[in-house]
């Protein structure tokens, strides 16, 4: 009897102890994980070597408290001045965002920029692109010419360049876009106070309009709630609510639902649509922003 004891209780210890060995082993693996998941911060940037066309800048002005009006989450602003020729200097001033989003909504909805289009401001013409959460604008005499395959090419070799149009947009559904009709909103909307960047989507099919909303990353509870509850709620009629969904009415005969998906993304379709047809147009936005990947 003394000898089965015996043999139990060092059963039970060699069981703790496994148990332990097997703990360590998982929270060593996932400090491992966490470890290689962690993102490393972006090297500073050396501005004095940024070439354009094989020449250094004569002078480099950073200013980490930049005064730009109406640029929402602007952290920085550097500018740069190349001596291209005799006579001749390149002004480049760039303004470095917190966010993609926030660029690509000063960069759309400042009114300060018009594309590849260059702007004639006195006697200099002013150039832009937009490049990740930075804008280069290009300042010059009107008289020069500039190659707009020239200065992208500086924009190109900018330290951490990825280029393309950010990849939440992605996820919005392709099928019926209106083109040119493709915004940012980071402070209002649906003409109500915003806690979060919404990325916005025109659609028409014949004689039907609509339009799809999705939040640019994960949104928090309670500012969801603190900017749904501004809506102007209504009855689905002809639906079986949900109480996950939001119904509101966005004007006269502009029906919307509205939601905040799994993960924290939130979702928004409104349009001149009836309940029926909003629906499925909601169940698709919202099932293609759930399943995207950013």
């Amino acid at each position: 009897m003394l000898n089965l004891k015996y043999m139990q209780k060092r059963a039970s210890k060699w069981r703790s102890a496994l148990v332990t060995a097997m703990m360590v082993v998982v929270l060593c693996a996932l400090g491992v994980t966490l470890s290689a998941c962690q993102k490393k911060p972006e090297p500073p940037v050396d501005y004095s070597a940024l070439l354009y066309k094989n020449i250094h800048p004569v002078t480099v002005a950073v200013n980490d408290l930049p005064t730009e009006t109406h640029a929402a989450a602007l952290v920085k602003r550097v500018d740069l001045r190349y001596p291209v020729m005799l006579g001749d200097t390149l002004d480049v001033c760039i303004l470095e965002f917190k966010s993609d989003v926030y660029a690509l909504d000063y960069y759309m909805n400042s009114g300060r920029f018009q594309g590849i289009v260059p702007i004639l401001r006195g006697s200099f013409l002013e150039q832009s692109i937009r490049s990740d959460n930075r804008i280069f604008i290009f300042r010059h005499d009107s008289f020069r010419r500039y190659e707009r395959s020239d200065l992208e090419s500086y924009v190109r070799h900018f330290p951490g360049y990825h280029g393309g149009f950010p990849q939440e947009f992605l996820s919005l559904p392709f099928e019926s876009r209106e083109q040119g009709r493709t915004s940012i909103q980071t402070s209002n909307f649906l003409g109500v106070k915003s806690y979060f960047p919404m990325l916005v989507q025109s659609y028409r099919d014949a004689n039907l309009q609509w339009n799809v909303a999705r939040s640019w990353e994960q949104v928090d509870d309670s500012l969801y709630y603190a900017w749904s509850r501004q809506l102007t709620e209504v009855e689905p009629h002809g639906l079986m609510k949900d109480v996950e969904n939001v119904y509101f009415s966005a004007g006269e005969g502009v029906n919307g639902m509205a939601t905040r998906l799994p993960g924290g993304r939130v979702a928004v379709v409104w349009g001149y649509l009836d309940w029926f047809d909003l629906e499925k147009k909601f169940f698709v936005a919202s099932d293609r922003i759930y399943e995207a990947r950013f």
